[in-house]
């Protein structure tokens, strides 16, 4: 007589158990993150004199596609911009205000990544080494741009979980390029900073 509640019992349990594994978020498989924001764009010519600065704030744009090699780490492509329209021009002591509207600067970076996924917390750290480019645009026309360089990206952010596989947050990302050009002065350090809100599916 003892069979049917043992077997109730069983299936309570799994069934239990079931709906806890699928409320548990975990990061595995495919992995896409889009992300938007704003900072500050800086770019300092090197091996020039007097020294040449040219910054402002900036509109930014990052997309990360990969897969979750383990739960929570996952190995990604990377896709970053960020444009500082009418930037200042600092030579020496003197900085001239940009004055158009319609002129940018532009930092483009594509390259390979990996982010790491605190859990449960959903706090991630992420890194990248990238292909960089600088360059000028005078509304929709290409102006001036460098050589390819060197860079390397850092991120830090925070998600809440919005359904099973998706999340939003905010996240800060720092950028760091190096761009060189031996048979010119166009070569440049680069660095940008920005605060985002991301959406993540994974």
């Amino acid at each position: 007589m003892r069979y049917p509640s043992i077997i109730a019992a069983m299936l309570f349990t799994a069934t239990a158990a079931s709906a806890q594994e699928y409320d548990e978020h975990v990061h595995d498989g495919f992995y896409l993150r889009l992300q938007v924001g704003g900072g500050y764009l800086r770019a300092k010519a090197t091996d020039v004199s007097p020294e040449v600065v040219v910054k402002g704030g900036s509109g930014n744009f990052n997309a990360e596609i990969g897969f979750a090699l383990i739960n929570n780490f996952i190995l990604h492509a990377k896709f970053y911009g960020a444009s500082a329209p009418s930037p200042s021009v600092q030579v020496g002591d003197l900085t001239f205000e940009g004055q158009d509207s319609d002129v940018s600067m532009n930092y483009a970076a594509v390259g390979l990544g990996v982010t790491y996924y605190f859990m449960p917390a959903n706090i991630y750290l992420s890194g990248a080494l990238t292909y960089t480019q600088l360059s000028v645009s005078d509304g929709d026309e290409t102006v001036a741009e460098s050589e390819p360089g060197g860079g390397l990206h850092l991120g830090v952010g925070k998600e809440w979980w919005v359904s099973k596989n998706w999340g939003l947050g905010i996240g800060a990302e720092l950028a760091l390029g190096r761009i060189s050009n031996e048979r010119s002065n166009d070569s440049w350090n680069v660095t940008t900073l920005s605060l985002v809100f991301t959406a993540t599916y994974n």
